[in-house]
């Protein structure tokens, strides 16, 4: 680049000083641009961090944030609460149609007894109706 600026007349260490002149001027200009790129990625998270206190300090639940702060992968807490609380439920009514048809159920050498079965099924149903009403409420 220095000798592209050479003037006619112009010793090496003119143009020696040129050329280093210009590489501590490239190198300014990066580190000045690198530290733009940290503000703005600090703000970034201040505005991130601001939001995510509002959103706690107004009493804003999980399923009222926008859909885009979840990141892809991730599912809205709802929609996992809905699915625990069908498959909750489903096992609930297996415990139940245990309880009516008498089914005989063995684990290993055990045989279990029915009154599990109740227990297991007014549990299962209260976790199912627990979720389900939550993930209601979260939406």
């Amino acid at each position: 680049m220095a000798r592209r600026v050479q003037k006619p007349g112009q010793t090496k260490e003119q143009t020696r000083l040129i050329a280093q002149g210009i590489a501590k001027g490239i190198e300014l200009y990066k580190r000045q641009q690198s530290a733009k790129a940290r503000e703005r990625d600090k703000a970034r998270k201040r505005l991130e961090k601001a939001r995510l206190m509002n959103a706690m300090d107004s009493g804003t639940e999980h399923g009222d944030v926008e859909s885009d702060d979840f990141p892809p992968y991730a599912h809205p807490p709802a929609t996992v609460l809905t699915v625990c609380g069908v498959l909750l439920l489903a096992l609930a009514i297996l415990h139940g149609v245990r309880l009516y048809t008498g089914w005989a159920l063995v684990l290993g050498a055990w045989p279990v007894p029915l009154w599990i079965s109740l227990l297991a099924a007014v549990l299962l149903s209260a976790l199912a109706f627990w979720a389900l009403l939550t993930a209601y409420h979260s939406r």
